[in-house]
């Protein structure tokens, strides 16, 4: 059992399929207000299905397809995915927006042309690392229900 030194996100879920080391388990991600009484009412409560990898090793041996488990993760990878996906692309836009209007004195179109392209390059960039990026992102299986 891993140490707990840090603050974790918890989702139950049902195993999907086992492949030697490889868990996929499927969870049911909902909204914060999913437990809410008047969510029936409210046009923002949703709730996702998502495909969670666990390489775990001897997996094949500890989990069966069907049972259910719960899955976890450290919080701060919750952090650095909003960084990578909403923080620094919008550093981005603010700066670059301050510096193409200001400075450089370009036209908004121009602006607004170039700062997409720049968007787009750095979720290409962010694509090609995503092997890379996974690494960082690691699930484990809590046998402890």
């Amino acid at each position: 059992m891993r140490e707990r030194q840090f603050q974790t996100i918890e989702h139950q879920g049902v195993i999907e399929s086992v492949e030697g080391s490889h868990v996929k388990v499927n969870i049911l991600q909902v909204a914060a207000c999913g437990e809410c009484k008047a969510r029936s009412l409210c046009a923002s409560s949703e709730s996702k299905e998502k495909i969670i990898d666990v390489y775990e090793d001897g997996a094949a041996m500890k989990y069966k397809t069907g049972e259910s488990v719960k899955v976890c993760g450290a919080l701060s990878m919750g952090k650095l995915a909003v960084r990578l996906a909403f923080g620094f692309p919008v550093v981005l836009i603010v700066v670059w927006m301050l510096v193409a209007m200001a400075w450089l004195k370009l036209g908004e179109l121009l602006a607004v042309g170039i700062l997409a392209a720049m968007l787009v390059a750095y979720f290409y960039i962010l694509y090609l690392n995503k092997d890379k990026i996974s690494k960082r992102f690691a699930f484990w299986i809590d046998n402890n229900q």
